[in-house]
């Protein structure tokens, strides 16, 4: 299982450039987590607003989008070797799921067969990849810190993504699955 942001595709300057085209800054600490864990406050308080100001964003994202060109990361590369050789591969994340099916689009389209869930928090993820396998299995995203909030007290194991080449991320994720 793969979290599809900064794992797959490069996509944090666009999102950060989307937000800051409606007046927010993403701060670091805040990339991978879902916007209703952190805009309603930015938005003092109040849901409805943050909800616009989100519909805003999504609009400038898309927008962004259509004038650019994602980058794939080594993340992609390595879940298409590991469902080359019969792994079950499948990608979940944050993002809504329209951002997210043009993001994949725009990158590589052969990526959007593998996805399982958008607009997912720490515990829709943790639905997610329970539901997907409740046996357990090995989930990679470039935020370690919600990595472990996702896989904490599961049978799901965490592999964090550093940037590594495909060949040491698959090594890694390897070894972590025989574990």
């Amino acid at each position: 299982m793969f979290d599809i942001d900064g794992v797959l595709v490069d996509t944090r300057e666009i999102v950060r450039r989307a937000y800051a085209e409606v007046g927010i800054e993403l701060p670091d600490q805040l990339w991978g987590s879902t916007w209703r864990t952190w805009l309603p406050e930015r938005c003092g308080g109040d849901l409805l607003r943050a909800q616009a100001v989100h519909d805003q964003k999504t609009q400038s994202h898309l927008d962004l989008l259509s004038r650019s060109r994602v980058t794939t990361l080594a993340g992609a590369e390595a879940a298409r070797a590991l469902h080359s050789c019969g792994w079950t591969v499948k990608f979940i994340t944050s993002g809504t799921h329209e951002v997210v099916q043009r993001t994949l689009d725009s990158a590589d389209p052969s990526l959007s067969g593998f996805l399982a869930g958008t607009d997912l928090d720490s515990m829709g993820k943790r639905r997610a990849l329970d539901g997907i396998s409740p046996a357990g299995g090995v989930y990679v995203d470039d935020n370690y810190d919600l990595g472990v909030k996702v896989t904490e007290g599961s049978t799901w194991k965490l592999v964090h993504f550093r940037d590594q080449a495909e060949t040491e991320l698959i090594k890694e994720i390897s070894t972590v699955w025989m574990s």
